[in-house]
């Protein structure tokens, strides 16, 4: 599957907001260290992804080939 570049942010977008939502929940459940490990899964050496340039790699779904 080829991706094109509005299915990447799709992509960037969906996982930065799922991991903000946990973050929010875990915090509103007394859970400040699940929310920094949450937290540190996005933010890596201190640079958030959506800060600037940032490269992810995305693999083909290989569960559609037959």
């Amino acid at each position: 599957m080829n991706y094109d570049i509005d299915e990447k942010e799709t992509s960037l977008d969906n996982m930065g907001d799922s991991l903000l939502e946990a973050m929010r929940l875990c915090v509103e459940d007394s859970r400040p260290t699940d929310a920094k490990s949450i937290l540190n899964e996005w933010v890596v050496d201190g640079r958030d992804p959506m800060d600037g340039e940032y490269e992810f790699i995305f693999l083909p779904n290989n569960t559609l080939i037959n």
